[in-house]
């Protein structure tokens, strides 16, 4: 019996029983657009995420880094190519008559009962490495967005200390996404020689006035905040994808686990010697 195959077919696809190959091969179209149409879709939430993260961060007068950017328009490509493929599967679907397609369907849904029973997903290769990616890159931007909520959080208690900021110069930052707005380049006077910091709006130069410093300045955090309306979405944008990305994880590491330790009973059943 091959690795993965089920021991109650024999190693024979499940839903090959009963159905003609057309019926079968229907179905099989059916469950690689459900996973290419969730992978499109996670990607895609990721994507709009993690824009309004950087675009809260652009707001405050630090825009992320270009890193961030290619990776959240990473997020956008991909769930659009996988958008793609579940579209094409969705146009070889509907090359088939009527009947086959209401057959395929049965056969699809009796697949993902058995499935659902047995609590194990069926993945190919390619799939894996863009689950894993699409993961890795997840996680990447929700550990970046933990200083916004640190951030916001002590603005909002008021444990941030108050520091003087010093304008020097005017900058246009124009977004990737499109718009340009001047903000203000100076230091915070926080001892010594300072740090450059900016500041999210046009004021005049050379007259320092007291801002409140950062908590924790990095990744994301390195915004300055203005007022408590942007302190209030920092948290907010940044805790929902951090538990976007613990759900992902948490389910991805469920299903993984389930994975194997099927894979290690199939083992078992395979290797008892037939009577």
């Amino acid at each position: 019996m091959p690795p993965g195959a089920d021991p109650e077919t024999g190693g024979a696809e499940p839903d090959a029983a009963g159905a003609g190959p057309e019926v079968t091969a229907s179905a099989r179209l059916l469950r690689r657009r459900q996973v290419w149409s969730r992978v499109a879709g996670t990607l895609i939430v990721l994507c709009l995420l993690g824009a309004a993260a950087g675009h809260e961060a652009s707001s405050s007068g630090t825009p992320p880094p270009l890193w961030y950017d290619l990776v959240i328009a990473g997020f956008g490509v991909l769930g659009l190519a996988c958008a793609a493929v579940a579209v094409a599967q969705s146009a070889r679907l509907r090359r088939g008559s009527p009947e086959i397609r209401a057959s395929a369907g049965k056969v699809f849904a009796e697949q993902q009962a058995r499935q659902s029973a047995r609590h194990y997903p069926r993945w190919n290769a390619l799939f894996l490495v863009i689950l894993w990616t699409g993961v890795l890159m997840i996680v990447a931007v929700a550990v970046v967005s933990v200083p916004a909520v640190v951030n916001g959080v002590a603005y909002l208690a008021g444990a941030e200390k108050t520091v003087i900021f010093n304008p020097v110069s005017h900058e246009t930052v124009c977004h990737t996404r499109g718009g340009c707005e001047v903000v203000t380049e100076g230091v915070m006077e926080t001892g010594g020689q300072g740090t450059e910091a900016s500041w999210p709006h046009e004021v005049p130069l050379g007259k320092p006035f007291p801002i409140r410093q950062p908590f924790w300045r990095w990744g994301l955090g390195a915004a300055l905040i203005d007022s408590a309306v942007i302190a209030v979405v920092a948290i907010l944008v940044s805790l929902l994808i951090q538990a976007f990305a613990v759900f992902i994880a948490v389910r991805l590491v469920i299903r993984v686990r389930a994975r194997w330790r099927h894979r290690r009973e199939v083992a078992a059943v395979a290797s008892v010697p037939s009577a």
